[in-house]
């Protein structure tokens, strides 16, 4: 075979594998536009697990299931915080209706849930409506029965008609330096829900504030100085529409009831969990809740980093005052060939923007997520080639994230790396995403305990 014969083939299957992520990419797009309009029907492929094929790529939906691949499914949204935080009365405003019991007690309630269908904007959803961990009561509770719960909330939340978990939603009343207060977020993101779903906060109680929205612009600080980051969030009032309710209540809440439905919608995301999952999160919250957790870092984290230059591997081994355990690893040729010996807190992944095929693009992460463990921790992907965060996430969307990933952290790399301000932004966001995106898991001072307690229970 000529070489003139032989490059024609490869620009022709180079084209072919070109045209079928186009395809891909289209289809993509149409479900994004259905998403963005309420009133239209939004349906993604079916399945609660994602399992490559031979060549590593994911999966495709077959004509054998266009059943299955095309009908609603419903995604499972964890509504979560103290008792008293406004819990119940988000659901029913969510709902419109006076399903959820509203209640104060808390006691012996821990992992306990109630399921609250409902459907938005076309599109099904379940609500649970779960009991967190309140101010002492960690320990008041028997450890059988906080377990046996446990237990049947993360099996709820793996429901065959569902599509794994989309969404955590936050209730707060204030942000008063409490334990409980961060410990139910860490319990929750970092513990359950690995912080593979979004997480958006809604606070309660505002009907008597003169500008509900402009609450969250002066107390905003108070989470991100506890280490609390959400990708979005609601200030409302949970009253219920009564006779004789003043113009001014009415209207908020109608406004709240709006806000908070909307904020599902347009936050929900699409990760799939499995048995996996499910004993590696209750290993890890049934540690926590016997050794009374305080939710704090005690050890270093470790980043697993692939497509990194050796300077930038260096760069992320100490920066704002905390150490990081580095560990760099070679892009996978296959789901399979990834050597072991590693357990990351956080996964990071270099990619190229002038990426020209996105079948590759996407072939090759793919690879990495899987052998690495992606749908168990979380992943920032940095961008080589752009020059802002906006582009680095509509990069990410459309040239590498497959269904049943859940939420991905991007940030970009600018391709002048002589511009200092824009470089030095560029590290600043990436060091940003580390802190706030690397699992908690650490629980006792000294490091590591939880990793070995799992391993010696022969959890993953």
């Amino acid at each position: 075979m000529t070489s003139a014969t032989w490059f024609t083939i490869k620009l022709r299957t180079s084209r072919w594998f070109d045209r079928q992520a186009s395809r891909n990419m289209n289809r993509d797009n149409h479900h994004c536009l259905l998403k963005r309009h309420p009133t239209a029907q939004y349906t993604r492929p079916y399945g609660r697990s994602v399992v490559s094929d031979e060549s590593g790529s994911p999966p495709k939906a077959s004509s054998s299931n266009h059943e299955r691949q095309t009908r609603p499914r419903k995604r499972n949204i964890v509504i979560f915080g103290e008792s008293g935080s406004g819990k119940s009365s988000v659901i029913n405003a969510i709902t419109q209706t006076q399903r959820a019991k509203t209640s104060s007690d808390a006691t012996g309630c821990t992992f306990s849930y109630q399921r609250y269908p409902v459907d938005i904007s076309g599109q099904s959803y379940v609500l649970f409506d779960t009991a967190g961990l309140n101010e002492g009561n960690i320990s008041a509770v028997p450890a059988a029965k906080a377990e046996k719960e446990l237990k049947s909330l993360l099996r709820g939340l793996m429901s065959p008609g569902s599509d794994g978990i989309g969404l955590l939603v936050y209730c707060v009343r204030s942000t008063r330096a409490r334990q409980a207060l961060i410990r139910n977020y860490n319990l929750f993101y970092s513990v359950i829900c690995r912080k593979k779903v979004p997480i958006v906060v809604v606070v309660t109680g505002l009907e008597n504030e003169a500008d509900m929205q402009a609450w969250w612009h002066t107390n905003a600080k108070e989470f991100k100085i506890r280490g609390m980051h959400f990708q979005d969030h609601a200030c409302v009032t949970t009253l219920h529409k009564h006779q004789g309710i003043s113009d001014v209540f009415t209207r908020r809440i109608t406004e709240s009831r709006d806000m908070m439905r909307n904020l599902i919608v347009d936050n929900c995301s699409e990760w799939a969990v499995d048995d996996t999952w499910f004993n590696q999160s209750l290993a890890d919250a049934r540690y926590a809740m016997k050794h009374n957790w305080n939710s704090e870092r005690s050890s270093p984290s470790t980043l697993i980093i692939c497509g990194a230059s050796p300077e930038e591997e260096e760069g992320l081994a100490h920066f704002g005052g905390e150490a990081y355990r580095v560990r760099p690893v070679p892009q996978p040729e296959s789901t399979s060939s990834a050597k072991g010996g590693h357990e990351g807190d956080l996964l990071i992944y270099y990619a190229h923007a002038d990426t020209l095929s996105m079948h590759m693009a996407r072939r090759m992460f793919y690879a990495f997520y899987t052998a690495y463990r992606g749908n168990m921790v979380p992943v920032v992907i940095v961008v080589k080639g752009l020059n802002d965060r906006k582009s680095a996430r509509q990069w990410v969307d459309r040239y590498i994230k497959h269904p049943g990933a859940g939420l991905l952290f991007s940030t970009f790399s600018p391709a002048d790396l002589g511009d200092n301000y824009l470089r030095r932004h560029a590290e600043q966001d990436l060091h940003d995403l580390i802190r706030h995106s690397c699992l908690v898991r650490s629980v006792v001072k000294g490091g590591g305990v939880l990793k070995r307690f799992a391993r010696l229970l022969g959890w993953p």
